[in-house]
């Protein structure tokens, strides 16, 4: 599976969604990302840290589904190294009215500093 979930916790102890992302995410996988952050689901207004792999490409839909998510989680850091994939996801926010809510990070570190913030 492209986008494996699962719980952790910040040095402080908050509670937030862990994404590890890589492979070809596809517009099913997007949408299941997404349910977990809906209201009365478990990640709902959580912190999320996506960690994405360099070898990630996303389908056109699901890059449009992920637009959806803003309003259903606190923070949302993403980790991604390759500067390619940053641009795409760059562009993925800027088109889904990207926040204060969501920065992008070279490494999990900072991104989890940020979060924990």
């Amino acid at each position: 599976m492209p986008i494996q979930v699962e719980e952790a916790k910040t040095p402080k102890g908050r509670r937030m969604m862990l994404a590890k992302v890589s492979g070809h995410v596809s517009m099913a996988d997007a949408e299941a990302m997404g349910k977990l952050l809906q209201p009365g689901q478990p990640y709902h207004h959580a912190l999320v840290l996506s960690i994405v792999d360099k070898s990630t490409d996303y389908h056109p839909d699901a890059r449009r589904h992920f637009k959806t998510f803003n309003g259903h989680f606190d923070r949302m850091a993403t980790v991604v190294s390759s500067v390619l994939l940053r641009a795409a996801i760059n562009f993925m926010m800027k088109v889904g009215g990207s926040s204060d809510r969501m920065q992008m990070f070279s490494t999990e570190e900072e991104a989890v500093s940020w979060l924990d913030s």
